[in-house]
């Protein structure tokens, strides 16, 4: 399996000085540390907003896949999706989680989580190696997360699988 790169939220900041004739005197980039729980706040606004959207994805919506394929930038979906519900190779659904978000004044971090539950009602054994979510912006879903489990996690009849996004920023 390829490596993946460190994944980040990243931020940089120009400011740019000009004289009078618009001739640029200053132009200074820094990488910004500003993310705030206001970020979060607005995050967890988002995705706890019901969609009203028609999409079947309808936002938030944390999904879980059999594909093997090295997630990219422009993803719109899993390579696999697992379907919802008790036939065979289905999971059951359970409801996405949201807990409210959480400065820690001490440490300057603040973070949140997103989780959700899939119940192996099928009978036979399910295999899980992709993780997804969904999230809402203007009553449209979009694919916002795709993740490859390290190895693929097979579930035994009856057996829960529960899926953590946990969002952490710092400044």
């Amino acid at each position: 399996m390829k490596r993946m790169r460190k994944p980040n939220i990243d931020a940089h900041l120009t400011v740019i000085v000009t004289d009078k004739d618009g001739k640029v005197v200053l132009r200074k980039r820094q990488r910004s540390r500003s993310f705030v729980v206001g970020f979060l706040n607005a995050l967890y606004s988002d995705l706890s907003s019901p969609s009203n959207s028609t999409n079947a994805f309808s936002s938030p919506n944390i999904v879980v896949g059999s594909g093997t394929a090295t997630p990219t930038i422009s993803d719109t979906g899993l390579e696999s999706q697992i379907s919802n519900g008790t036939g065979a190779g289905e999971l059951q659904y359970g409801t996405d989680s949201l807990t409210t978000p959480a400065a820690n004044t001490n440490t300057n971090t603040g973070s949140m989580t997103w989780n959700k539950s899939f119940t192996n009602g099928s009978g036979g054994n399910v295999t899980v190696s992709e993780v997804g979510a969904y999230a809402n912006a203007g009553g449209t879903a979009y694919f916002i997360l795709h993740d490859l489990l390290p190895s693929p996690i097979t579930l035994s009849p009856n057996q829960v699988l529960t899926v953590v996004y946990t969002i952490t920023i710092s400044t």
